[in-house]
């Protein structure tokens, strides 16, 4: 049946109408209850505040004509680690709900409550992504890996007429090139990639002992012919003679299988348009992808994820290969950053296969300086028949590259086994971070590698900081995974750790109190929400969405003092946990903070108070002389 324009505003109207009453009263509920439990989060608030929530979603879900089973959304309220992801950590909690329903659909329900953590972090990512959720009924999904999605053509078709690209794919395959290629030191036998061609020998580096090898006849490469000066003019003989005018002249050895130097003018021009020539000709004829395979789904993400970390190896290659190298219960604000990871599912099991076969996982590639810098060229020395498209991570280590390919062949491998990883900037550098778990100790960490112009303080992981209201990825077209926007410092991430370790529960519980926080009216927030924050930093002080919030309201310089006083007294409590610093750069980082925020607000006007900031200054050794100055002089004119 069909509503009138009329009609549908006036029911919406009183949809909203009837909303905004609720929250009303139900904010006035949360505060009552917030005065009664004397502004901490303890059970009775959390119950409330979540109650509260799941009445919004309902009548939001309601008003969009859509409702979830009542059963699910108990579940997610008597799961406390659940609830706060859900409803605390993103605006649009029904979205969140939403995804995690789906994926419910899709993993199975077993799977799903088993993996939870893992479910609730690829929902949140997506729901902060602005993805659309499908939550109609559904059996659960099964995963399958795409093929190969190239389809050979056969260049020496009697029934059609060849074209060009036909003509230059005979040609390579009717002419052979003899090379050295690297035997295995087992068994004495070739190696081969994937296509089941022989792997040639890479260039010996300095020190490194001597690969056998042997000498075997193979049909060109495309890499091979713009190498060789002799070739081309063999190509283009032969060409001419087939009735295309088709001309190239990459000169001899300026770009080969080993070269590293840029190339500069006319060279460049001329490589770069026989690469192009011959890349199109292997795409039209099924030797190499036209492009990459679609990004897994985030119920493809969470299924790849679990079938790999349920894997089993016999008991001593288990603990030769840490396996699993993360596991996939860990608190979801520390799977976010594997959530994120949309490698697609073809990549990703050709680097399993290779780890679960062979031990081989790949931290690092081809270091390849200048020529990195030029994709043409770069992929021309090396162009040849290939089942991955550029932009992969089979390429990358076929291709080589510099720093940003070297941190995006380190995440892209983590993730495949499970370990949440990304790619980071530093000042004129492209790093790698991951988060790891010491068994032995059950604590976390998120630390970094190959790092060069800075240490954690520079450093800037490319992933969603679990808080961020949105996440938004760049449209890249290299294919390094430097995806997301709006990117938190290192601090951000290790801070995860460090919170969970000192005590997940109160971790959460800060996330709630900030949410608690944003519900009460602008009277009361400033009256008394702060102690709300100073509760729950006095409880784990490793929340920086909190300290945020709590530097950012605090309006005087005093109070800013008196909040750093009260955060350091907190990490002395938890001195000596495993995994929890209490000093260093993240107690750095806070006192930088408050003293940025001090700098900002107006000299207290009481010389008592003056006095207590500028002593504050000297005992922490502020770096801000102009801070420093402004209060020396304001306390000599009082």
């Amino acid at each position: 049946m069909k509503v009138c324009k009329c009609t549908a505003a006036t029911a919406l109207a009183v949809s909203l109408s009837t909303s905004l009453m609720y929250t009303g009263a139900a904010a006035d509920q949360i505060l009552s209850v917030c005065s009664k439990e004397q502004f901490a989060v303890t059970p009775a608030l959390r119950t409330a505040f979540f109650r509260h929530a799941r009445k919004q979603v309902e009548a939001s879900l309601k008003a969009e004509a859509m409702l979830l089973p009542a059963e699910f959304l108990a579940w997610v309220e008597s799961d406390p680690d659940i609830a706060t992801g859900v409803y605390a950590t993103h605006h649009k909690p029904e979205d969140v709900l939403r995804w995690l329903y789906s994926l419910r659909l899709d993993i199975g329900k077993a799977k799903f409550e088993q993996y939870r953590q893992l479910a609730l972090a690829v929902a949140l990512v997506s729901a902060k992504e602005g993805l659309a959720a499908d939550t109609t009924a559904r059996e659960p999904m099964k995963l399958v890996i795409p093929r190969d999605p190239r389809v050979r053509v056969d260049t020496k078709d009697p029934q059609r007429e060849l074209d060009v690209n036909d003509h230059i794919i005979n040609f390579l395959n009717d002419h052979t090139i003899e090379e050295d290629v690297v035997l295995d030191p087992k068994t004495g036998e070739l190696k081969y990639d994937k296509r089941g061609i022989a792997l040639p020998v890479p260039k010996r580096k300095k020190g490194d002992p001597a690969q056998k090898t042997k000498k075997i006849k193979r049909a060109l490469y495309a890499a091979d012919v713009m190498a060789s000066r002799e070739l081309q003019e063999k190509f283009n003989d032969y060409m001419k003679l087939q009735g295309h005018e088709v001309e190239i002249d990459c000169g001899d050895r300026i770009i080969h299988w080993h070269s590293r130097d840029a190339v500069r003018g006319e060279a460049y021009k001329k490589i770069d348009a026989a690469y192009r020539m011959f890349r199109s000709a292997y795409e039209a004829k099924g030797l190499l992808p036209k492009e990459r395979d679609p990004f897994a789904t985030p119920a493809e993400r969470c299924l790849y994820a679990i079938r790999n970390f349920e894997h089993t190896f016999p008991p001593a290659l288990q603990k030769e290969r840490n396996w699993p190298s993360f596991p996939l219960t860990a608190p979801w604000p520390l799977l976010t950053m594997l959530a994120a990871d949309q490698q697609p599912l073809r990549e990703r099991e050709e680097r399993w296969i290779a780890f679960r076969d062979r031990g081989e996982f790949h931290r690092y590639g081809e270091y390849i300086h200048g020529i990195a810098q030029q994709f043409s060229m770069q992929s021309a020395r090396r162009l040849k028949p290939y089942p991955f498209s550029y932009a992969t991570i089979q390429m990358m280590l076929k291709d080589g590259g510099v720093c940003g390919t070297m941190g995006s062949i380190s995440a892209r491998g983590h993730n495949t086994l499970g370990v949440p990883s990304c790619q980071a900037t530093q000042p004129g550098h492209c790093a790698v971070v991951f988060f790891r778990h010491g068994p032995e100790t059950g604590t976390f960490r998120c630390e970094g590698g190959q790092y060069a112009t800075g240490g954690d303080e520079k450093t800037g992981p490319f992933t969603p900081w679990p808080f961020e209201r949105e996440f938004r990825r760049n449209k890249r077209t290299s294919g390094h995974e430097i995806e997301f926007r709006g990117i938190k410092k290192m601090i951000y991430h290790e801070s995860l750790a460090w919170g969970i370790n000192q005590g997940s529960a109160a971790y959460h519980d800060g996330t709630v109190a900030h949410a608690v926080y944003l519900l009460l009216p602008e009277e009361q927030r400033r009256r008394d929400g702060w102690k709300l924050l100073h509760n729950a930093i006095a409880r784990n002080p490793y929340h920086l969405l909190v300290i945020d919030k709590a530097i950012a309201m605090t309006e005087t310089p005093q109070e800013q003092v008196g909040l750093w006083g009260l955060f350091r007294s907190a990490l002395a409590t938890v001195e000596g946990k495993p995994g929890c610093p209490t000093d260093g750069l993240y107690a750095a980082t806070v006192r930088e903070k408050v003293i940025n925020r001090i700098a900002s607000l107006p000299v207290p006007k009481k010389l008592e108070d003056a006095k207590q900031v500028l002593g504050f200054l000297h005992d922490e050794k502020s770096a801000r002389a102009d801070l420093v100055e402004r209060y020396r002089l304001a306390l000599d004119a009082k």
